[in-house]
């Protein structure tokens, strides 16, 4: 099976082509602005390195993260996989972090991506990798004491040590492409299904907790943003 896979969650603009576990070719550009001019332009050139394979399915990282950058990495992957008749699979952009990050600590840990307004994205993860809490977004105070303590992953939570009272490891700075790929080929080749449908959104303005509800025991997505909060703009009601 070749994967495509793209992640656009994070400053980071990544895109991967694997064969099974091979990686054929891999592209990053970190700009939290240029999503849109760059993920295409790394699509073509990751396929031509990657010798133009028959593409088997298309795998994006939908979040959370910045709305923007969400909706322009799920919209291509959706457009590619309209366009070429393929499956599209949903992956919790932090789950694959987590699936780095697993590599190189032996007990729980964290991952964070920066969500603005002084707050992250973050979600807590055992030591084989699997998601226990979240994803949330909280200012890092806000986090419990015992959590704010572990291991965390993640530009944004080296920005928020003092506050975290915590360790960083700057091994995994941003979801990744590759790590995308490779957390939706284990969870199809155990014969997991994707879900059939979009998480839902937390209330505007915190994270009540609905979407880590929706999200328990989930790894393989629908190819929708998961935005955790809603965004600042809104339609006018009368």
């Amino acid at each position: 099976m070749v994967i495509l896979a793209m992640d656009t969650s994070s400053p980071a603009t990544s895109v991967a082509v694997l064969h099974g576990d091979v990686l054929l070719a891999h592209e990053v550009h970190v700009d939290a602005r240029s999503h849109a001019e760059v993920l295409a332009v790394l699509v073509q050139r990751a396929l031509k390195v990657a010798g133009e394979p028959d593409v088997s399915a298309i795998a994006v990282g939908v979040g959370p993260g910045a709305y923007t950058g969400l909706r322009v990495g799920v919209s291509s992957a959706q457009a590619y996989g309209l366009a070429w008749n393929i499956p599209v699979i949903g992956v919790c952009s932090l789950d694959a972090m987590a699936r780095a990050a697993a590599e190189s600590v032996g007990g729980s840990f964290a991952c964070a991506i920066d969500a603005r307004r002084k707050e992250m994205y973050w979600a807590q993860y055992d030591a084989d990798g699997q998601r226990r809490a979240g994803p949330h977004v909280n200012r890092p105070g806000e986090i419990a004491a015992e959590i704010r303590q572990l291991p965390w992953f993640g530009d944004i939570a080296a920005s928020y040590l003092e506050l975290l009272h915590a360790s960083a490891a700057d091994t995994v700075a941003y979801p990744d492409a590759r790590d995308i790929a490779r957390f939706a080929l284990h969870y199809l080749q155990a014969g997991e299904i994707i879900a059939d449908a979009p998480a839902e959104l937390s209330l505007h303005g915190h994270d009540d907790g609905t979407t880590a509800s929706a999200l328990l025991g989930q790894h393989l997505l629908s190819p929708y943003p998961l935005y955790v909060r809603r965004p600042d703009a809104a339609e006018p009601t009368k």
